[in-house]
């Protein structure tokens, strides 16, 4: 009788806790959200945005460090290239599961996820959508990842393979301040967006290397320079249509 009672106690103690850690955890993402949700437009562009275009990258080759301040920690960020990208998106993703406890310290500095395709893959949304599917996603290892599937059959699609594999990315975003990070949750599913700043390497302020860019868009795995073929993006400056946000 007595372990009955233990038992039923630890029982509503632990669903208490369970709701405790949920209530916190919506809290938290909606107070995120409304500390970035008014950036102000920094200039209008005339120029129409090129997703025509491959993205364009400047490696360098002397090294460079700058320090990120991430939600929680301060990070130090290694350039390795300098980086602009045009192109629609097709996924976002700043769902991080809970994020005061299931946060590493990669989501403490890359605060959010950008799917996005250029090329023959950006010209025609119809026929894109009827032939793939994107989802980014985050996984219970802790990896950050953008799943593409076929609609129907793969064989069918009107590109090959290798052409979609080296016409999408799945960004991690790191905003050079509280505007840019305003601009970058603005992003919807089919925005044309202009992403200009540096693809970098993470360190802790201590030297520990938390994760390494992709440097290439044709690289697909985790034997890639960057793990999972993922760039690692510290974003400067942000245009979606018309609008410029630094």
């Amino acid at each position: 009788m007595e372990f009955n009672k233990i038992w039923n106690w630890f029982c509503k103690l632990s669903l208490i806790a369970l709701i405790l850690i949920v209530i916190n955890s919506i809290l938290g993402d909606i107070l995120f959200r409304i500390k970035y949700s008014f950036p102000k437009v920094s200039a209008i562009s005339d120029e129409k945005i090129l997703t025509e275009q491959n993205p364009l990258q400047t490696n360098f080759k002397q090294e460079k460090y700058i320090k990120a301040n991430g939600e929680k920690n301060i990070y130090v960020l290694k350039l390795q290239a300098e980086y602009s990208i045009s192109g629609l998106v097709v996924s976002k993703n700043t769902n991080f599961w809970f994020r005061d406890i299931m946060r590493n310290k990669f989501d403490d500095v890359a605060l959010i996820d950008l799917g996005m395709v250029w090329g023959d893959l950006a010209a025609d949304k119809k026929i894109l959508y009827k032939n793939l599917k994107f989802k980014s996603v985050k996984t219970l290892g802790q990896a950050r990842q953008l799943r593409i599937s076929c609609k129907n059959n793969c064989s069918n699609i009107p590109w090959t393979v290798n052409y979609v594999d080296t016409h999408l990315s799945h960004t991690h975003m790191i905003p050079a301040n509280a505007n840019v990070m305003g601009a970058l949750l603005q992003i919807k599913k089919n925005d044309t967006v202009k992403i200009d700043g540096y693809l970098v390497d993470i360190y802790t302020d201590k030297s520990e290397v938390i994760a390494r860019t992709s440097l290439s868009r044709s690289d697909k795995n985790t034997t890639s320079r960057g793990y999972g073929a993922c760039e690692i993006m510290y974003v400067k400056q942000v245009q979606i249509r018309n609008k410029i946000y630094k």
